[in-house]
């Protein structure tokens, strides 16, 4: 292997893992999306394993994307250019959205094995935010990634963001259940009042 080619292995391997990422946090969005949804009510039992397998595997892509282009001879970025937004200067502010993207994504996915010690409830609350995240990365990649705009990629990532966005749009729509009041009582309802005496 030449020396060129030994250094383009890390960007192949950046973009690799950047799409694949993406990918991935976007079938697992739309997997999370149709377990709070109303459309399958009793899917949460079954896909959640499947969700967390999906948000592991994004997560393990997105920082192999990362680590990945510390070895790029090219770039030369530092520790804190891929890790601090606007530290670098190279094609912001996509970089930037994208390093924001990245700890939202990393941290909101990880809170999933804290949320004993945080609370479920506001668990639930900060998972809202991922969506968020989500979206911040696909405007990353396609301001600076390098396969955006081609035909492959447009496709592919295509397949899995329509449903998702779809999705979070049913669920931004979506009318809060509103508690069912208990029925009122007619007078014929009501039990008979007690008699605390009775004449003989």
């Amino acid at each position: 292997m030449s020396a060129l080619a030994a250094t383009h292995v890390f960007w192949i391997t950046s973009r690799a893992a950047g799409v694949l990422a993406l990918l991935l946090a976007s079938v697992s969005v739309s997997v999370g999306l149709t377990m709070g949804g109303r459309m399958l009510p009793r899917a949460q039992r079954t896909l959640r394993p499947l969700h967390e397998a999906l948000s592991v595997a994004a997560l393990s892509a997105l920082a192999l994307h990362a680590v990945s282009l510390l070895g790029d001879s090219f770039l030369h970025p530092t520790l804190a250019d891929l890790a601090i937004p606007f530290a670098s200067s190279f094609r912001e502010p996509w970089l930037a959205i994208g390093i924001v993207a990245g700890w939202a994504t990393a941290l909101l996915g990880l809170s999933y094995y804290v949320r004993g010690r945080i609370g479920v409830a506001r668990w639930r609350r900060l998972h809202r935010f991922t969506a968020v995240a989500w979206l911040a990365s696909l405007v990353h990649a396609l301001g600076m990634g390098t396969d955006a705009g081609t035909a492959w990629f447009m496709i592919a990532v295509g397949l899995v963001i329509v449903p998702a966005l779809t999705l979070l749009t049913v669920r931004l729509t979506e009318e809060p259940a509103r508690p069912v009041a208990p029925p009122r009582q007619g007078p014929s309802d009501r039990a008979p009042a007690p008699r605390l005496w009775s004449g003989a």
